[in-house]
């Protein structure tokens, strides 16, 4: 099996992790406090890594330092993210997040001179028509409101900025590093940098310890292993093996699995916009493969 394919199957199963997560995240939050969760989805993950980091000759306290100023990109991402998303809808959240694809290539271009060929300019657009009908068509449909907080839609742009950033100088970083170590840093920087977020937070709202059941305990160890460790170290693979652009398409297909596994958790209707948008999303991203 091609490089190319093997990429496209951890796209495959990091976007079914990741889809899910969204879902089972809301479970969590039935109990835990937003920025207790995320500190405690990473912390988690490092705990889970540790043992394998030591016995990995490639993985350094050095390496981990000099990946921090790329790293912060990604962090930053992740803060933005759970402050944002309380100000506006995850309707508007995953539309900006669409644009990641289209962000990437344009940096790319503009760090690194690469330029996108037509297919995948093509591509692009399509995957992200494909997510906008999977996203608004049931609003459309249920006559509901679409709107979001300025605020909040500002911190998310900001986010996904940020994550762009990461996005293509980690295509830069995985000529030196493997996908291990990127993620690994990432992990663990992350962790440390929330540790204020969580004190501040726990100090505020500590009742939820007490009171956590074992759908919250669950939720956080899903997310934890499947939709941090996993999740991201196979969105770093696909950057090795297929450059920064294709990674990024994992963004069209996250809302077709967050759907799939509202539909399987937590019974929610399946919409034809689902399907016409998840092909359109699947067929995106076969274009971006092409050269």
């Amino acid at each position: 099996m091609s490089d190319r394919n093997k990429a496209f199957l951890a796209i495959l199963f990091g976007s079914l992790f990741g889809g899910a997560v969204t879902t089972v995240i809301k479970v969590g939050l039935v109990e835990i406090p937003p920025l207790t969760f995320s500190f405690l989805r990473f912390f988690i993950a490092s705990i889970v890594l540790l043992p394998i980091v030591f016995k990995n000759k490639n993985v350094s306290v050095k390496k981990i330092k000099n990946l921090l100023p790329f790293t912060l990109f990604a962090t930053l991402n992740v803060i933005l993210f759970i402050l944002g998303i309380r100000f506006t809808t995850a309707t508007i959240g995953q539309l900006l997040y669409a644009g990641v694809p289209f962000l990437t290539g344009v940096i790319t271009f503009l760090v690194f001179g690469d330029r996108l060929s037509s297919k995948k300019i093509l591509g692009i657009v399509v995957g992200f028509i494909g997510v906008a009908i999977v996203v608004l068509l049931p609003i459309i449909e249920q006559n509901k409101q679409f709107s979001g907080n300025l605020v909040g839609n500002l911190l998310i742009v900001i986010g996904v900025i940020s994550w762009s950033l990461y996005m293509v100088f980690s295509k830069k970083l995985s000529k030196e590093h493997s996908p291990f170590v990127i993620n690994s840093a990432f992990i663990f920087i992350t962790t440390f940098i929330l540790f204020p977020f969580f004190i501040f937070e726990f100090i505020r709202d500590s009742k939820w310890l007490s009171q956590l059941s074992l759908s919250g305990i669950i939720s956080l160890s899903y997310v934890s292993i499947f939709g941090t460790i996993l999740n991201y170290l196979l969105n770093q693979y696909t950057i090795k093996h297929a450059g920064s652009v294709f990674a990024s398409t994992s963004f069209y297909l996250l809302p077709i699995f967050a759907f799939l596994a509202a539909f399987v958790f937590l019974g929610e209707r399946l919409t034809s916009g689902l399907f016409i948008g998840g092909v359109l999303a699947l067929f995106g991203i076969f274009l971006t493969t092409r050269k």
